[in-house]
């Protein structure tokens, strides 16, 4: 490679880019301070008034900072404008007001020179508003965004020329080609919605952008792994990190830790999460039916289904998209255990895909890893005789072992505050899901609209949302009921076809019970565990996640059969599954992208702090309404000397001269986990739920001195992090070694 004129030219020029890029980030950030001042009528609103004008700026990443006072929250808005920059070339949008804050701060992104931007201000007339000086700081993170995009095009760039390169001395084969050429159609067409610079509405998107910016403020704060998020809920901390896992969210919290805007590292972090979602559905499916042409055409029925599309494009739920991603590997694993011959030497390896789908459904969406648990539970009650096989036990219990190994640094902080903690998710096995299911026809449609109804409003499919399984997939189960029934696989291999068998019936299952005719009311009403556990689901459309993969193997299964038999019925189902794609998954999406709301979205601060879903993960009793940015609040004779505020921790210096018992309470949210000392003596401060269930710090009679507060992650929490780290580090040198054991074979032969 080193020789050849392409590679050579291209590393001088990276080279030099590099260069100049290292050069701009070692330069010093510029400040520019501005003097001034304005007051705003009380009772009279005005939009868009300009406080600053004529600031000159070279292009850059910026934060705004305007000293500000009032005595309302939300009350007014300060944003900055351009109109003589390009389309696209100001991004921002800026910043509510909050009577216990002294300033905004928030960010800016610039991408041509001005010398006319703005400072403005929208006011609501409510209270009174006084704005005072503004600091204008550049950042180093326009160049850390180019210095992340060089990298990636660079990387792409050597790849494709090692290929290239690679293929004049070892020709890969046409097939291989092609399917790598499919696959990659299938990622764009997936990807369409996250390519137009905005991100399409849906009930949960802000919570999920949320979601990544904890985990962004939690890692700037000095946490990692990201425990509670800092900022979040008026920073106040929230424990959303340890409830529901943001493992894949550190993507694209690092991408805005390295200056990319909102949009545009949750639209990034959707691409890269379907082209997984593309290989390792492929890789899934072509491994259980050893052909690639049926691998990719289950790929696109599954990266295309109408329940993946409705979950992670429509309703934005990140995590349950997410978790999509991994199912593929379960049920392939799944296949290997049940389906293989246990004296085999590639039978020791068929725990490792149940091991990783496991652990990326535990660190994505614990709902969808229960519905999976049910599953995997059925199927090992069907095939029971094996279970008590040693060789079969053993894979099981092997994937079950390693991922909760891989997966323990969640699950230890998770268990132990869903034991210890009294959160409002403890609290919600009153409500019912059976009004929330499906219809019938929900099942059957294929041409779906953008609607906004779900079954629970009594509309039934009319103007509903698109979830469902698609036609194509129904076609291909009805399909293989008929062959089945008829006899057509009573001759083959008992392994391959009993496993499709028990997977269809177990397909109608779950379809039924999305359904609302399923008693779900009747079961919720069983025992306080069976309410709670159905509760927790919320929708029953969550079924159709693991629906979908069934009769996607079942549609796969009657692939491979009239494949096997040099059928043209092979072809014809081909021509069903591309046509059921184009008409029913690139539809929907390109529907979505006519019908559905958008956001541009750029900087943490315009979303605010408060939105926190259902408020799942705060103690019980907490209004979270009534929570905002706050100052702290001092009772009895103490006095309050000094205070200042950080991330999940406080210092405040006091004094309680009387004979009794004082306290202060804090705007933080109490967790186990939080510590309270004093500095001087080091002597711990007690702690205890205060007004709305902030901490509550009790000063002690003659007090005199500064107090610490802070979050401190318990020890077994680290070491439960330490055993995932280690467990990882084996699984890679484990694997390192099975591969090189293999290429020694190759080379003998």
């Amino acid at each position: 490679m080193w020789k050849k004129k392409p590679f050579v030219a291209a590393t001088v020029v990276l080279g030099l880019l590099l260069l100049f890029l290292f050069i701009k980030l070692i330069m010093p950030c510029k400040e520019y301070h501005f003097e001034g001042g304005y007051a705003f009528e009380t009772g009279v609103a005005t939009s868009n008034t300009v406080i600053y004008d004529g600031i000159s700026l070279t292009p850059g990443v910026y934060r705004i900072e305007l000293a500000y006072e009032t005595d309302t929250d939300l009350g007014a808005y300060c944003n900055v404008q351009d109109g003589t920059v390009y389309t696209g070339g100001l991004l921002c949008n800026g910043e509510h007001m909050y009577s216990a804050l002294e300033k905004t701060e928030y960010e800016m992104w610039l991408y041509e020179s001005t010398e006319n931007l703005q400072v403005v201000l929208t006011f609501a007339g409510n209270g009174n508003l006084t704005t005072g000086n503004l600091k204008i700081v550049e950042t180093n993170q326009l160049w850390t965004m180019l210095l992340t995009m060089v990298l990636f095009g660079a990387a792409v760039f050597y790849s494709v020329l090692a290929f290239y390169y690679y293929d004049k001395e070892h020709p890969v084969s046409k097939e291989k080609k092609q399917v790598f050429f499919f696959l990659a159609v299938i990622s764009f067409i997936a990807s369409l919605p996250y390519l137009y610079g905005c991100s399409y509405t849906g009930a949960d998107l802000t919570y999920h952008l949320q979601r990544i910016e904890g985990v962004k403020d939690g890692l700037l704060s000095g946490q990692f792994p990201v425990r509670l998020e800092p900022k979040w809920v008026y920073n106040h901390g929230y424990a959303d990190a340890i409830f529901y896992c943001n493992a894949l969210l550190y993507f694209p919290a690092v991408l805005r830790i390295l200056g990319f805007t909102v949009t545009a590292s949750y639209n990034v972090y959707c691409i890269f999460l379907t082209i997984a979602t593309v290989w390792i559905s492929y890789y899934s499916f072509s491994r259980i039916f050893k052909n690639d042409t049926i691998g990719v055409i289950c790929s696109a029925l599954y990266t295309l289904s109408v329940f993946r599309i409705y979950k992670l494009v429509i309703t934005t739920a990140v995590g349950e998209g997410s978790a999509v991603t991994f199912i593929p590997l379960v049920i392939y694993g799944l296949y290997r255990v049940f389906s293989e011959e246990p004296k085999e030497p590639k039978y020791k390896t068929a725990w490792v895909p149940i091991m990783l789908g496991y652990a990326g459904l535990i660190q994505t969406h614990v709902l969808t890893c229960e519905i999976t648990a049910l599953v995997t539970v059925i199927i090992c009650l069907i095939y029971i005789r094996k279970i008590f096989c040693k060789d079969t036990f053993w894979e099981l219990a092997k994937g079950a072992m390693g991922a909760l190994l891989l997966s323990i640094w969640f699950l230890i902080p998770f268990l132990d505050y869903y034991v210890t903690q009294d959160v409002h998710i403890k609290h919600v096995s009153a409500r019912t899901i059976q009004s929330s299911g499906l219809t019938l026809a929900h099942l059957l449609f294929h041409f779906w609209n953008n609607g906004a109804h779900t079954p629970a409003d009594g509309s039934g499919v009319y103007h509903s949302h698109p979830v469902g399984i698609g036609l194509v997939l129904i076609i291909g189960l009805g399909l293989f009921l008929i062959l089945w029934f008829s006899g057509a696989f009573q001759k083959m291999d008992d392994g391959f076809a009993s496993f499709t068998k028990r997977i269809s019936l177990i397909g109608i299952i779950l379809l039924v019970m999305s359904l609302n005719v399923f008693p779900w009311d009747k079961i919720q009403d069983l025992h306080p565990v069976a309410a709670s556990l159905v509760s927790s689901l919320q929708f029953p459309n969550r079924f159709l996640g693991w629906g979908s993969v069934c009769l996607i193997l079942v549609f796969g299964f009657c692939l491979w059969y009239f494949c096997s038999k040099g059928s043209k019925a092979y072809w014809i189902m081909v021509a069903v599954a591309l046509l059921g794609v184009t008409s029913s998954g690139m539809y929907l999406l390109d529907y979505v992208k006519m019908g559905q709301g958008y956001y541009e979205l750029y900087n943490e601060e315009s979303m605010g702090f408060g939105y926190i879903s259902g408020g799942e993960y705060v103690i019980e009793g907490t209004d979270a309404d009534k929570l905002s940015f706050a100052k702290p609040e001092v009772y009895g004779d103490v006095e309050l000397l000094s205070y200042e505020k950080g991330c999940l921790q406080a210092t405040l210096t006091c004094v309680n001269p009387s004979g009794e018992q004082g306290y202060v309470d804090v705007p933080l949210l109490l967790y186990k986990g939080y510590e309270a000392f004093c500095q001087e003596t080091e002597e711990e401060i007690e702690l205890t739920y205060g007004k709305n269930n902030v901490i509550r710090a009790l000063i002690p009679a003659g007090f005199e001195g500064s107090l610490k507060i802070g979050f401190v992650s318990p020890i077994y929490w680290r070491i439960a992090e330490i055993i995932s780290a280690l467990t990882i580090a084996m699984l890679l040198v484990t694997g390192w070694k099975y591969r090189r054991k293999k290429d020694v074979k190759k080379e003998m032969q």
